[in-house]
Order: structure tokens, then C-alpha cells, then sequence
């Protein structure tokens, strides 16, 4: 007896859609995506142009992450310098509150907050980005520029060694300038050149501002140096109090306005990597439109052959259905 599986040969013949199903298959990705399935076929294998496209996009994203980590640097930087503003000012809000005989306040009180605002300045100096320090030219180190017990304890020392006002104002000023005792002493080694950040055609982002510079030295200098009024090694009357109500505010304002200065720059500089952030964003747009043309599948080209090739298979189809009829009829016969 003759199985059913004995008719198969009877009933159906070669399969020839195959390869029409595949171009359907394919050209449906391709209405699909917009992109045409066999860019080599499409470039007729010519990939120079499409090389020299990817290349400029990587390019391009490799300045966009550099850029990108010199905004963040730029903005924790910032953020600290502000933070430096605020404890300055918590300070001279409370000055004259404490050096005038009517004033609400001690000058212990004062040394108090003075203190707090050291330490935050130190605090915000120590902030880093991706384990660098930000006011450290990118040292790896991570630590704290300033060492705020070393700081501390020769500020002291210098308040009790000075004899009347203008030597204890002129020991701080030796003690914070450029080569003095602060520089060996209380702020640690870090790499001397600023942190870049490349941007192509060599070119680069330096970060303008670190531990070293005159205004952050003279942030801590006024905070130290009221943070040791307690430790002055003369007597403090009528007549140095005055005085002092008159210096320690206009020193303060001083040092005020050279932050103000400081961040100004850095404020130049994360408007000028904004600006090519911008630009580098529409270049970049370009080319992915450039790309995009490179490979892209003509929709209504597609379309047209998509259609010719599903009248194909249907053709195909009937084909073989009057072919299986037919085995059928003959098989009967």
C-alpha cells in the first residue's frame, strides 16, 4: 500500500520562491529601516567616501566627550569657587558685629566662624572629577591641596609672633605670597602645568584656575587670619579694634573681588565650550545627513521592485499549484 508520504513527489515540485522570498524579505528591511540591506552592492564596493564620513563622525564624538568633561569640570569648579564666596562672606557679614564695642558679637565668636569658613574653603578645594582634583591640575592623587592643621597652627604662630597691627598684616601677606611658607608648607606638590582637555587639530580647553592662584590664597589668608584674632600676641583696645574694623573689611572686599575675577574666567571659558559643544552638534548633524544619504534605500525604488517581486512570487505560486494539480490528475489517471 502506497503512504502519504509516497505522493509527496506527485503532488508538489521543486521549490523555486526561495530566493524571490529572501528578496522580499530584504527589501521590506530595507522600507523598513530606510537603509539599504548590501552596502557594498549599493557603494558598488567603493567605501572611501563612507570611510572618511565614519571617520569624521568618531572624530567628532571623541571631541564631544572631551568637551564634555571639561563641562563637568568647569561647573565643579565653579560650584567651589561659590562655595569659597560664601564662607568669605559669612565672614565679613559678621565683622563689624564683632570689632566694635556695641557689637553683638565676640571676637572669639568671630574666630569661630572664621574657622568653619577655612575649613570650607579647604573642603571645596579638595573636590574632584573621575578621581582628579579639580583645583590640582588633575592630580591623581586626591587629596586635599591644602593641609588645614599645618595651615591652622602656623597662622597661629604668626598672629602670636606679630607686636602691634601692621606686623601681624604684613607676616600674613609674606606668609601667603607667591614662594612663601603657605606655598612650602600647607599646600601640597600637585602638577604644575593646568589640566587640558583636547578638542582636536591641536588645539585644547585649560582649566584656568587651581590651589595656587592669588585669589584662592587670599580667600584662606582673610579666613586665617581672623580665624586667629584670639591668638594676637599684643593687646587689643579701643584703638586696634577700630583699626582692624576699618582693614579686615576692605582686605575682605579685597579678596572678594579677586574671586569675582577668578570666576569670571571660568565662566569665559565654559561659554567658549559651550559655544563649539554647539557647533560640534550641528557638525555632527551633517554628517550622520551625509551618512544617512550615503545608504539610504530610494523608498519609492524599493517599493516598485517590492511589488514586481510579490507579483513574482504570486505568479510563481499559481505555477506551482497547476503544476500539483496536474501530478495529481496524472497520479490518478
Amino acid at each position: 500500500m502506497m503512504t502519504n508520504n509516497s505522493l509527496l513527489p506527485l503532488l508538489t515540485g521543486r521549490d523555486h520562491s526561495g530566493a524571490s522570498r529572501s528578496r522580499i524579505e530584504t527589501m521590506t528591511q530595507e522600507m523598513g529601516t530606510g537603509r539599504v540591506a548590501d552596502v557594498g552592492q549599493a557603494l558598488s564596493s567603493d567605501f572611501s567616501a563612507l570611510s572618511q564620513i565614519s571617520h569624521a563622525l568618531r572624530t567628532t564624538d571623541a571631541r564631544a566627550a572631551s568637551l564634555g568633561n571639561a563641562a563637568i569640570w568647569l561647573d565643579v569648579m565653579q560650584g567651589s569657587m561659590d562655595r569659597i564666596e560664601q564662607a568669605g562672606t559669612a565672614i565679613r557679614d559678621k565683622l563689624v558685629a564683632a570689632l566694635t564695642p556695641t557689637g553683638y558679637l565676640s571676637v572669639d565668636n568671630l574666630s569661630v566662624v572664621a574657622q568653619g569658613a577655612m575649613n570650607d574653603i579647604v573642603s571645596a578645594l579638595g573636590r574632584t572629577h573621575d578621581g582628579r582634583g579639580i583645583f590640582t591640575n588633575g592630580d591623581p592623587g586626591g587629596r586635599a591641596p591644602v593641609d588645614v592643621d599645618v595651615l591652622r597652627a602656623e597662622t597661629q604662630a604668626l598672629a602670636a609672633g606679630a607686636t602691634d597691627i601692621a606686623s601681624l598684616m604684613t607676616a600674613f601677606d609674606d606668609y601667603f605670597a607667591q614662594g612663601g611658607a603657605f606655598e612650602t608648607n600647607a599646600l601640597r606638590a600637585f602638577p604644575a602645568d593646568p589640566m587640558q582637555f583636547p578638542i582636536g587639530e591641536g588645539k585644547s580647553i585649560g582649566i584656568p584656575v587651581s590651589a595656587g592662584d592669588e585669589s584662592v590664597r587670599e580667600a584662606l589668608k582673610e579666613a586665617a587670619l581672623v580665624a586667629a584674632l584670639p591668638d594676637l600676641g599684643f593687646p587689643v583696645g579701643g584703638m586696634e579694634l577700630a583699626e582692624l574694623t576699618t582693614i579686615l573689611p576692605a582686605r575682605a572686599a579685597a579678596a572678594s573681588t579677586k574671586l569675582a575675577t577668578s570666576r569670571a574666567v571660568i565662566g569665559t571659558v565654559e561659554e567658549r565650550v559651550d559655544h563649539i559643544r554647539k557647533d560640534l552638534d550641528q557638525e555632527r548633524t551633517k554628517l550622520e545627513t551625509r551618512r544617512s544619504d550615503t545608504i539610504s534605500a530610494d523608498p519609492y525604488d524599493t517599493a516598485t521592485r517590492l511589488q514586481n517581486e510579490m507579483t513574482r512570487l504570486e505568479t510563481l505560486y499559481a505555477i506551482t499549484a497547476r503544476k500539483s494539480r496536474l501530478r495529481l490528475t496524472d497520479y490518478l489517471r
